[in-house]
């Protein structure tokens, strides 16, 4: 096995669109690994990386119980690209192998203070070169700073406040659809009254 320890520099927003990229850093050629994930997914990750929890267990919380039954982790493997996607191989403390997506790994390489490697093959297909000025631009980074610890909180939590927003937003404007509709929530419902009356 032939694969290479990458540094994971944090979860960021990209673009007008705030598409959000997890990326990484091949120090030894210069190349950085970007990899995209869903909105849902990548505030789901950062919760759990910025330590906010829920007063129930999350689904990575769950995730991190499951593998504390296994012994944790041992082993992280970016082993494929394929079809778009990173295949991710997971090596519990029994020595057992298991498939994961990145989203899993990068949450589960933080809690148990393992390294995420990359296949050089995968590293041949994927790594790309990024300039300074890109790197300052599309991901707040300034190349001396991009370390493992790097996390842009200022401009992460704009997002998590953003997507907030644009939820509160759209329920407002489904509930005002349905008024221009002359619907009511007790039609949705049921009128529970006339029942009563009867």
């Amino acid at each position: 096995m032939n694969s290479e320890v990458l540094k994971f520099l944090g979860i960021h927003p990209v673009g007008p669109e705030n598409n959000l990229c997890a990326l990484f850093y091949w120090e030894e050629a210069d190349r950085h690994v970007p990899v995209w994930v869903s909105p849902i997914d990548g505030a789901r990750v950062l919760q759990m990386l910025e330590r906010h929890f829920n007063a129930r267990p999350s689904t990575y919380e769950l995730l991190i119980a499951f593998a504390d039954e296994l012994d944790g982790i041992d082993e992280i493997c970016v082993s494929e690209y394929r079809k778009g996607a990173f295949m991710v191989d997971l090596v519990d403390g029994r020595g057992e192998e298991h498939d994961a997506r990145m989203c899993d790994a990068l949450v589960l390489a933080d809690h148990y203070g393992v390294p995420i490697t990359f296949e050089k093959d995968v590293l041949d297909e994927v790594a790309i070169y990024i300039s300074d000025e890109d790197l300052k631009e599309y991901y707040g980074l300034e190349r001396d700073a991009a370390s493992p610890e790097t996390f842009p909180h200022k401009r992460v939590r704009e997002f998590q406040e953003r997507l907030a927003q644009q939820k509160s937003q759209d329920d407002d404007d489904f509930e005002q659809m349905m008024r221009d509709s002359g619907i009511s929530e007790e039609d949705l419902l049921g009128d529970d009254k006339s029942d009563d009356e009867d």
